[in-house]
């Protein structure tokens, strides 16, 4: 019997939530064929008050002087931390293209969102979800053209997640292994780009810089040594084959660190044998005495 009472207890508390839970439509709409002067200032009839309710509010429309449509989602807690109201986790979310700095504010008692974008020509219509809320604080909303002047103001941050692959025609792909490619549809890399790539500064890190040429247990191939390889196989050692870096490409930090090692080489074949010519020099001066 407590079994089938407490069952009877959470359906009606399901019911209760289900029908508190409200989708409220074209709330408020925004129209202007100038541009603003401060900004957007939607004046809401949410309370500043503490609430376990996280309304969802969706800003639906486009800005034409931003040539952009306008698509944007936004959610937040009111909160308090010993005993001080505060805006929690204000995130927006865009499907649009139109991302502009939007606030939150506490004026007079009541929530509102302030689009902080003198844009021309915009249009938008305003829908929300809550799930606890009155219906209330859905109904008498308006939307002006008027400065931020409330208190404890927090600015929504943007956060987009997104799952497998999305494709950019044209320009490139990113996939959930973590590659991305421009110009490609089959990034094999962290990053693949099928062309040029311009840039003021790269900064290529790699490990085992080559001064170990410099240490006094190092090997220095003889000459002679080094002219049949040359001979033999058509390029420096360690140095790729020219078909082999056609067909698979170059790696920075390692053709780098190579020829650098091949720098240090040519700087002790020249120290040696400058040496070599200092003491020729000197015997035949011996000789000439």
């Amino acid at each position: 019997m407590y079994c089938i009472r407490f069952i009877i207890l959470l359906l009606c508390l399901g019911i209760t939530a289900l029908s508190k839970a409200q989708v409220y439509n074209d709330i408020a709409r925004y129209a202007i064929y100038g541009t603003p002067q401060y900004g957007v200032k939607i004046q809401t009839n949410i309370p500043f008050t503490v609430s376990a309710d996280m309304p969802t509010i969706n800003l639906i429309g486009y800005s034409y002087g931003a040539k952009a449509p306008m698509s944007l989602q936004i959610t937040f807690y009111i909160w308090h931390d010993n005993n001080v109201l505060y805006f929690y986790q204000p995130v927006i979310s865009s499907s649009g293209a139109y991302t502009p700095r939007i606030l939150l504010a506490n004026e007079g008692g009541k929530v509102v969102i302030f689009i902080d974008d003198k844009v021309y020509f915009q249009r938008f219509y305003v829908n929300a979800f809550s799930g606890y809320n009155q219906p209330s604080y859905y109904q008498g909303w308006s939307i002006i053209d008027a400065p931020l002047t409330g208190t404890d103001i927090a600015e929504f941050s943007y956060t987009n997640r997104f799952k497998g692959d999305i494709y950019l025609s044209g320009n490139g792909i990113w996939n959930s292994q973590g590659n991305v490619g421009i110009g490609t549809i089959s990034p094999q890399e962290k990053l693949s780009v099928n062309g040029k790539i311009r840039a003021h500064e790269i900064k290529v890190e790699t490990a085992n810089w080559p001064d170990y040429v410099f240490a006094k247990d190092y090997k220095l191939m003889e000459l002679d040594e080094l002219a049949a390889y040359i001979r033999e196989k058509g390029h420096l050692p360690k140095i790729p084959k020219a078909e082999e870096i056609e067909k698979n490409g170059v790696a920075l930090g390692e053709i780098n660190r190579t020829l650098v090692e091949k720098v240090e080489e040519l700087t002790l074949y020249l120290i040696k044998y400058a040496e070599e010519v200092k003491e020729l020099k000197k015997e035949i001066h011996e000789l000439k005495k």
